[in-house]
């Protein structure tokens, strides 16, 4: 049976799960290479917290169970929606050149009404209780107040994430190879086609 779960808001969470979301970022990705000697000296996890948690609360749902207690988070928006936010990278100069890669590689396959899923992730102790449907279902909601036909993220090749996403319904329409060559691992832009809610005549 799924756990009980409710959502809030980004902006109501407090310091505490804001940096458990950035914790649970560097089980996602390769975070760790590209947040050594960032520009602020900021320690790693407050470095990730800083840039790709605190800027998007607007954008993030924190999951709790029916005791309060913190369970994962998503943090999802429309392609157009994050491009109005003036976000800064802190990361060193060194890695301008693939940041610009990868956001050229979902340019090249993302729609600016697509709903993107920037981040997503369960606490290991809510892991196997079907909560990543719960999660699911509540992005399908979100896509369908923005009037978004996909659903679109990116996932690593290597990750535990890919065929969970492939058994869903998402389909990988390209691959990013450009960070093989640090990280040894392909990224794919995976899209999960909304049905569509267009009158019937």
């Amino acid at each position: 049976m799924t756990t009980q779960i409710h959502f809030i808001p980004g902006s109501a969470t407090s310091a505490l799960q804001r940096t458990r979301m950035a914790e649970l970022l560097f089980a996602t990705s390769y975070l760790e290479y590209c947040s050594y000697a960032n520009k602020l000296g900021l320690p790693l996890v407050a470095l990730q917290q800083r840039q790709n948690i605190d800027p998007y609360l607007p954008h993030i749902e924190a999951m709790l169970d029916g005791e309060q207690r913190f369970a994962g988070f998503y943090n999802a928006a429309t392609i157009s929606d994050y491009a109005a936010l003036p976000v800064v990278s802190h990361y060193r100069d060194e890695m301008r050149s693939m940041d610009a890669d990868y956001e050229a590689f979902i340019d090249a396959h993302a729609r600016p009404d697509d709903l993107f899923v920037a981040s997503l992730a369960i606490e290991e102790g809510y892991r196997g209780q079907r909560l990543f449907h719960v999660l699911f279902d509540r992005l399908r909601i979100l896509a369908q107040e923005k009037n978004s036909p996909r659903i679109v993220l990116a996932v690593w090749e290597q990750g535990e994430a890919l065929p969970i996403y492939l058994k869903q319904g998402f389909v990988s329409l390209g691959r990013y190879d450009g960070a093989y060559p640090v990280f040894f691992d392909h990224l794919h832009f995976l899209a999960y086609e909304l049905v569509s809610r267009r009158n019937v005549i």
